[in-house]
């Protein structure tokens, strides 16, 4: 769709916010735009996924191998995949077989698998976890604890903000004017990811608003002096100048978020990409829809001003914790999305450039509960775009089955630190060690990078 009233439609249909200034029906959210401090000419892009619930990833790769699979076979029982249904992807493993999309990426080598990874507070083996020699975690096996462990980046629980919030403090100076910086969250919910940087993301969700929204209530720089618009014009522009930090604080945020209509004007000039599937019985805001947006603003990147040298996006799938199923639809359709979304990114000739990554809160155990599978720790995740070095499976895959060395009460305990992961992906973005050591204030215990970006 290329005509002015697809692009209206499409900032109708995306740009909302969760501010609760009655008579709107929705607004728009913080914005920030943080300069470049050395982020150079070439823009790039993470794309973060999280598999929200927990991934059955012992159901999304399984061994091939005679033996390795007649293991897997008798720890997973009832819900074991069919040795037939794999997709191979080298001599000793195979993909779902569902996930033929992910397949061809992965031998195309533009989808790399990153092997038994979670959150730690340092290297730790089963036996270490079992006899009480090493500290791990704390709540682990809780959902809530153990995403925001992911989203703030920090397994000790010590930091206060998300870890792409503190790269974009860190990477990014607001004195500097060469580039700038954005992050989005096209998911349905807040997170924390983005939480406690110096300014919040923009957010892009379903909701009507328009360019001229703002304006019909009287609001925004030219209100038309409406008593509305003079009593709220009053309150966030005069009150800048309060004496109370609070208040001027909360009334340059505000006259920052009504900016935003006149700030955004025809970003999306560019028109949108061709519609993705929603799926079928999604819970929340599908996946595909929250690529596609994802896709559109990058198409039109350019058009924001001035133009970004870096953003960072996060979505979010629902429905992985499958205490009562298995998780057969969310990796097809996840592995589907995936493959739409990574050739949009070739269309755009944006391959190279935007690098998309999973994380889940954990994994699941590796014997079912009688139906589908308790809550875990160590994890697979998986990472796609040119600029990773796919085709191979990255780390130590861990043994799936009865008694497995590798697990504590049939959990897979991690092997590869949810610090290396993210860190690998932001020197890709341009952190040195001192920026990494800023952003994963734990990463001092792992190593730094794990090799699997160009």
């Amino acid at each position: 769709m290329k005509n002015s009233k697809a692009r209206r439609d499409f900032l109708k249909q995306t740009l909302a916010g969760a501010a609760s200034l009655s008579p709107l029906a929705a607004m728009l959210s913080s914005t920030q735009w943080l300069e470049a401090a050395g982020a150079g000419g070439e823009y790039k892009a993470l794309v973060c996924v999280l598999l929200e619930g927990g991934a059955d990833v012992c159901n999304m790769i399984a061994p091939i191998q005679n033996d390795a699979y007649r293991k897997y076979q008798a720890v997973r029982k009832h819900i074991a995949l069919s040795k037939e249904s794999l997709l191979n992807i080298n001599e000793q493993y195979g993909f779902r077989g569902n996930m033929g999309a992910m397949q061809m990426l992965f031998n195309d080598k533009k989808l790399a698998v990153i092997a038994n990874v979670g959150t730690l507070i340092e290297p730790v083996t089963a036996a270490e976890v079992r006899n009480g020699s090493k500290p791990v975690p704390f709540e682990l096996f809780a959902h809530n604890t153990q995403r925001d462990q992911w989203m703030l980046g920090d397994a000790t629980g010590s930091s206060s903000s998300g870890w792409a919030a503190r790269a974009a403090d860190r990477l990014f100076s607001a004195e500097e004017t060469a580039a700038r910086y954005a992050k989005i969250n096209t998911a349905d919910v807040n997170t924390l990811i983005f939480s406690g940087g110096r300014e919040d993301p923009l957010q892009f969700a379903d909701a009507s608003v328009s360019s001229d929204t703002m304006r019909s209530y009287g609001f925004g720089p030219e209100s038309g002096g409406s008593d509305l618009g003079n009593v709220y014009q009053d309150l966030y522009e005069t009150k800048q100048t309060h004496g109370g930090k609070l208040m001027e604080s909360f009334s340059k945020k505000r006259v920052k978020e009504l900016n935003l209509p006149d700030t955004l004007a025809g970003l999306f000039d560019a028109g949108t990409v061709e519609p993705f599937d929603t799926g079928v019985h999604e819970v929340g805001k599908p996946l595909g829809t929250q690529l596609e947006i994802v896709a559109t603003i990058l198409k039109n990147k350019d058009n924001f001003h001035p133009k970004p040298a870096r953003q960072i996006f996060f979505v979010v799938q629902h429905g992985w914790d499958t205490h009562d199923s298995d998780n057969e639809h969310q990796v097809g359709y996840l592995s589907d999305t995936l493959g739409t979304f990574q050739k949009t990114l070739d269309d755009l000739e944006l391959t190279d450039q935007v690098t998309t990554f999973t994380v889940s809160d954990f994994g699941r155990s590796l014997t079912p509960n009688g139906v589908g599978t308790d809550h875990g720790w160590g994890s697979h995740a998986f990472v796609m775009g040119g600029a990773v070095k796919g085709g191979k499976i990255y780390g130590s895959m861990p043994s799936i089955e009865i008694d497995s060395p590798d697990a504590w009460y049939d959990r897979l305990v991690p092997t590869t630190s949810m610090e290396s992961y993210l860190a690998t992906l932001m020197q890709w973005m341009g952190a040195d060690t001192e920026d990494l050591n800023a952003i994963f204030p734990n990463l001092k215990n792992f190593p730094k990078d794990i090799g699997y970006m160009a």
